[in-house]
């Protein structure tokens, strides 16, 4: 019995021009589909969130305890179908999805896409809308994944061309998150191939533009965040964000840690069906909101209010303290969800909470505390994911705060160099090993 042939990534185009060029309008496709799809998923959640807001803010009249049960309950019940779509339809959505993705598209085997995008956007779409702090990312890049195979397997003259353009579809994904073109396709050449070559970097810059046409061009959506001028202090104290960076580089590893411990398949919690386990956790979250209600979602509405000059550093690191421990319980509730966007909340938390205490000690040399806040958002998705130059191009991209670059880069490899130093893995990589026993 023969093995099967491996699957592996062309590198470059096809030798006939007219090949390449219906390459590229491939990812054009991916691109513009993966970018409708996207929209639709973010305005949804939008809706998703406002609903828990006006709910959680209608309960709060009614009698004592009732309201916060029912809550509890609400959340419980929304996370419980996520995680039940999972585990009945599409083991492979559950998560980030963004490990799979890697997996797949670094070695030889084939996907099993099978219920992955429904699974994704509606289960994405309660397991978000309930609280759970996770990131619209995950969804978004698998779903961008799904479509860019689906489209490759249309080009059957070409071998193996649904790899490429199922990377397209990720970086499309990831564009479409944040609205950051340039690093989503930054993100799938540092983080995901890890190599830059012909194709991948064409089409995968292909579809990232196309995506973001579709979100700019066609429905008017902006950055994410609204930042006031930032300055970023005289170029002496760039040492103060490197040590800042190292800081959260040792944050970051014991957060990764953490995650990894509760989504062990050894942890006991893991023993627990999913959906049970889901409710239990979106009803811990629950909780948490009722009481501190910035503590619920993915975070980016607390990221645009920390960005906005919200909160002393003692309720900034309240906040912290709690969205630290609640992302790896979200993450191990075993709905989909990514990791991107509640590490940038945290870092964003982390930063304004250190640059008040740097401003109170020397206003000169910190000028504005929001800069750490920018330098904290690029920083602590590094110490977590390992991908600096996307940390740093997505948040520029996000914030528009190209003044604070290099601070954000200093921060950054403080981060890069503690987190090593730790031998704490990239979060992505140790999700994707299988399990020993």
């Amino acid at each position: 019995m023969t093995e099967p042939k491996p699957v592996v990534m062309p590198e470059e185009f096809p030798e006939k021009l007219r090949d390449s060029l219906v390459l590229i309008g491939g990812a054009v496709l991916v691109g513009v589909l993966t970018g409708l799809v996207g929209v639709a998923f973010l305005r949804l959640l939008e809706l998703g969130n406002d609903w828990r807001i006006e709910l959680t803010a209608a309960l709060r009249g009614w009698p004592a305890g009732t309201g916060l049960t029912v809550l509890a309950l609400g959340t419980g019940a929304c996370a419980a179908v996520a995680a039940w779509l999972v585990k009945r339809f599409s083991p492979n959505a559950i998560g980030s999805g963004i490990p799979y993705v890697e997996k797949i598209l670094r070695g030889p085997g084939e996907p099993n896409h099978a219920w992955v995008l429904p699974v994704k956007f509606f289960g994405g779409f309660l397991a978000l809308s309930a609280g759970l702090v996770l990131g619209r990312e995950g969804p978004l890049v698998q779903i961008g994944a799904v479509i860019g195979e689906r489209v490759g397997r249309l080009f059957k003259k070409v071998e193996n061309v649904w790899k490429p353009l199922m990377a397209a579809g990720a970086g499309a994904g990831v564009a479409n998150a944040f609205n950051a073109p340039v690093g989503g396709t930054l993100f799938i050449l540092e983080e995901v191939l890890r190599k830059v070559t012909p194709i991948g970097f064409v089409l995968v810059a292909a579809a990232a533009i196309s995506s973001a046409f579709v979100q700019r061009g066609v429905f008017g959506m902006g950055m994410d965040f609204r930042v006031a001028d930032v300055a970023a202090g005289p170029v002496p104290n760039l040492w103060i964000y490197l040590v800042f960076g190292m800081a959260l580089g040792g944050l970051g590893a014991f957060y990764n840690r953490l995650l990894l411990g509760l989504a062990s398949p050894r942890n006991p919690l893991q023993k627990i069906s999913s959906p049970i386990r889901a409710f239990g956790i979106g009803a811990v979250v629950g909780l948490v909101a009722w009481f501190l209600p910035n503590d619920a979602g993915g975070g980016d509405p607390l990221t645009q209010q920390v960005l906005q000059g919200y909160g002393s550093i003692g309720l900034l690191l309240t906040i912290a303290l709690a969205r630290f421990f609640l992302g790896p319980l979200s993450y191990a509730a075993g709905t989909p969800g990514g990791l991107f966007a509640p590490a940038v909340a945290l870092g964003a938390l982390l930063g304004a909470a250190a640059g008040l205490g740097f401003h109170e000690i020397s206003p000169h040399l910190v000028p504005s505390p929001l800069a750490f806040a920018v330098a904290g958002m690029a920083a602590f998705f590094t110490a977590s994911i390992r991908a600096p130059l996307t940390g740093i191009v997505i948040c520029l991209e996000m914030t528009g705060c190209f003044e604070l670059f290099l601070p954000m880069l200093a921060a950054c490899a403080g981060s890069y160099l503690a987190a090593t130093l730790l031998r704490s893995e990239p979060i992505y990589d140790a999700l994707a090993k299988p399990v020993t026993t």
